[in-house]
């Protein structure tokens, strides 16, 4: 595997010095302006953050901590942490970031991990954007002493613990989504029945921004929105099983062209295949009760 500055390099396609690396390799700093991409991200060992100070647009991602969709804005950073792979689409962006290889440069796996809130959100921090501008300015005045990128990123590391202590607070006094939105919502979804929805789409129904939604919802119910959007519709499919429709047609209906993942999915939600459901119901309509593992509702 190519060392990390090399890598960083042969990424943005750059002939441009853009990159300073500490004396190991394991952190590097560089300033790049990226064209609109998509494709694969994440790195098994690197931790990445990116500030954006020009261009930017919508920036998707869909990695293991999440789906993240948000206009991405001069002066917000953007985290990825190690392990977390995944898919992304960016816009055009001049980014200022650094990267540390967490296998050369160890941290402990908790702290990391305790950054997982951080991860599935972009986010303004006057703090975070005067230390990379620092060290950037220092990096190009030549002015840096030995071991100076790696206190810098030790003390970026001890800002973003900081920031997911914050975001952790906030989050446990999120205001649950009030029952008459709950209603509005469920309302919508049975609407919309087998029509694929996106995160945005659930919120606006309810008149509320995507972030606060989601995080209203699971106060609400313990679930993310597409959690609760695929439970809803199993639902509905459980009432159509026991009303003597086939799984291929109930799957169709609910949104899935694949048979197998709607019995995946059911299984996941309800406690049991769809054919088990149904000998279940029919037991019950002569008098026998469901089995007790069936979710209720």
């Amino acid at each position: 595997m190519p060392a990390l500055a090399d890598q960083l390099l042969q990424e943005t396609r750059s002939q441009a010095p853009a990159a300073y690396a500490s004396d190991d390799g394991a952190v590097v700093l560089l300033r790049h302006r990226f064209d609109a991409s998509e494709g694969e991200m994440g790195h098994p060992q690197q931790l990445r953050l990116g500030l954006a100070v020009g261009g930017g647009g919508r920036l998707q991602q869909r990695t293991l901590s999440g789906l993240l969709q948000a206009p991405w804005r001069p002066g917000q950073f953007n985290l990825v942490l190690p392990g977390d792979t995944g898919t992304y689409a960016s816009p055009a962006v001049d980014l200022l970031g650094i990267a540390i290889d967490t296998h050369l440069h160890p941290q402990d796996p908790q702290q990391l991990q305790q950054l997982q809130p951080l991860a599935a959100r972009l986010h303004h921090d006057p703090v975070i954007t005067s230390v990379l501008q620092a060290l950037w300015c220092s990096a190009q005045a030549d002015v840096c002493l030995p071991g100076f990128l790696e206190h810098g990123a030790q003390v970026l590391l001890h800002r973003l613990g900081q920031l997911a202590g914050l975001a952790c607070t906030e989050r446990g006094r999120d205001t649950a989504l009030s029952t008459r939105r709950l209603q509005q919502l469920e309302a919508y979804i049975d609407a919309q029945h087998g029509q694929p929805l996106e995160v945005a789409q659930l919120a606006a129904a309810v008149q509320m921004e995507p972030s606060t939604f989601g995080r209203a919802l699971r106060a609400a119910t313990g679930l993310p929105p597409y959690a609760f959007l695929t439970r809803r519709r199993m639902q509905w499919a459980r009432g159509a099983l026991a009303q003597g429709c086939s799984v291929t047609e109930v799957a169709l209906a609910s949104g899935y062209a694949n048979p197998s993942k709607f019995s995946a999915a059911f299984r996941r939600v309800v406690g049991c295949s769809p054919s088990a459901w149904i000998a279940q119901s029919r037991a019950g309509s002569a008098g026998r009760r469901p089995a007790a593992n069936i979710t209720n509702w």
